[in-house]
């Protein structure tokens, strides 16, 4: 951890405490995407009192302020706590009776109901269901509610018991690489899905992938996804304030320069590749976290991104291209959906041919050697039909040998004719016949 990082952590803890945050989670995960930051902050945390603890004795209790939402039921599910906010919504834990499990129920804020926050809750409602993956948290149901004084959307998901985003869990697994990059290829699978369905995430980062109690992966918040055949004027990559839709930090250069028209499956690629990079190396391709949107986009769209080897010396070349290919700037050199990333990530793994092919010896009793493959920390066999220098030096041994001893008949022959023992001469006529 760098000296910034733990910085960012006491400031964040600071915060926390001051305000008395209850899910300090969720409200952390708002302000970084950094994880080893949270990890800090969250350690600073558990070592010191609450402002509320602190200021007991001190400073009068304010009066509680009651959410309306607790105790209401909204198609069956009752409202039971708070666990997070955001600028559009608000989630809580929801039971139904005779049921164990329990649901994360969405509502959109009473303040945030305009037409376009409105169509945008609705939408994701019905993205979610159109997709039924386990990697992919499910709906279980949505509609409107009226209270009297509004009316306002809902909807209820599942609830993920325990669930860590994505590199905090391996982070606390203390997973090797090839760990990080089997769990990885599980969430492309996820992502593989909605893109076979026509659906692009647009905010894929690790704070939307989580990864429950059981080890599962859950792909969540599909609040700006949208329909790939979808007109793309109607969910663009800005808001009415001109504020960029998603996170800077892991948007594609298509996504960041405003080009509506470019965004597909591939968008989610590149920030596949962002995250993997993240995963695998626990440090970022770049970092605009904190930077001024003009320079951050400048950098996304045009900086050059580092080499996965210059941060993890270790990863094979195969993996690195990988990343490389998702990350590239024009989306026609991207893998083409997750399906095709998936793909190459699984061959990554693959396990490696043998070094050495268990073959029949020649005549002269040699076994033919087998060549190697140029590509880092592989090695291949060679292929049928091909012989390597070391397989033709016995052939032309035995050639050279031959020329020699027909060299010595010669010399034998003419030694015995000039001594007069054979006609060497006459002998050959009669055997040609003349």
């Amino acid at each position: 951890m760098t000296p910034q990082q733990r910085s960012t952590a006491r400031e964040l803890a600071r915060q926390a405490q001051a305000d008395g945050v209850q899910h300090v989670h969720e409200w952390l995960c708002e302000r970084t995407d950094d994880a080893l930051v949270r990890e800090e902050a969250k350690r600073i945390l558990a070592h010191q009192p609450t402002s509320a603890e602190s200021a007991a004795a001190s400073t009068p209790r304010r009066p509680m302020v009651v959410d309306p939402m607790l105790g209401l039921e909204l198609g069956g599910f009752r409202i039971e706590r708070l666990i997070g906010s955001g600028g559009m919504g608000r989630v809580y834990v929801g039971t139904r009776e005779g049921q164990p499990s329990r649901a994360a129920v969405k509502v959109l804020s009473r303040g945030g109901v305009t037409d376009i926050a409105m169509r945008r809750f609705q939408q994701e409602s019905a993205i979610l269901a159109k997709l039924d993956h386990p990697g992919i948290a499910r709906l279980h149901a949505s509609g409107l509610h009226d209270d009297g004084q509004s009316t306002f959307p809902w909807f209820a998901m599942e609830f993920i018991d325990d669930g860590l985003d994505l590199t905090d869990w391996a982070a606390r697994q203390s997973l090797p690489m090839r760990g990080r990059l089997e769990l990885f290829v599980r969430v492309c699978d996820a992502i593989s899905h909605a893109h076979a369905q026509g659906i692009v995430h647009r905010d894929l980062k690790p704070g939307n992938i989580l990864v429950d109690a059981r080890a599962q992966v859950k792909v969540i918040d599909f609040g700006i996804a949208r329909a790939a055949q979808e007109d793309s004027s109607r969910f663009g990559v800005r808001t009415e304030t001109g504020q960029l839709v998603g996170t800077l930090q892991y948007m594609s250069p298509e996504q960041c320069l405003g080009q509506r028209d470019r965004i597909d499956a591939r968008t989610d690629v590149y920030a596949l590749g962002m995250i993997l990079f993240e995963l695998l190396s626990e440090t970022y391709p770049y970092d605009v976290r904190g930077v001024p949107v003009a320079e951050a986009i400048q950098t996304v769209s045009q900086g050059k991104v580092p080499d996965l080897r210059e941060a993890l010396p270790d990863a094979p070349d195969a993996l690195a291209d990988a990343v490389a290919q998702c990350l590239a700037k024009d989306p026609d050199d991207r893998h083409t959906d997750a399906g095709a990333l998936a793909t190459a990530l699984r061959a990554v793994l693959a396990p490696k041919p043998a070094t050495l092919a268990t073959q029949r010896p020649d005549a002269a009793g040699q076994r033919p050697a087998t060549g190697r493959s140029g590509s880092r920390g592989g090695a291949g066999v060679a292929s049928a039909g091909t012989r390597s220098p070391s397989a033709r030096k016995p052939r032309s041994s035995r050639l050279m040998g031959a020329v020699i001893a027909l060299l010595a008949v010669a010399l034998l022959l003419a030694a015995l004719d000039v001594f007069g023992v054979v006609d060497v001469r006459g002998l050959a006529s009669r055997t040609l016949g003349r």
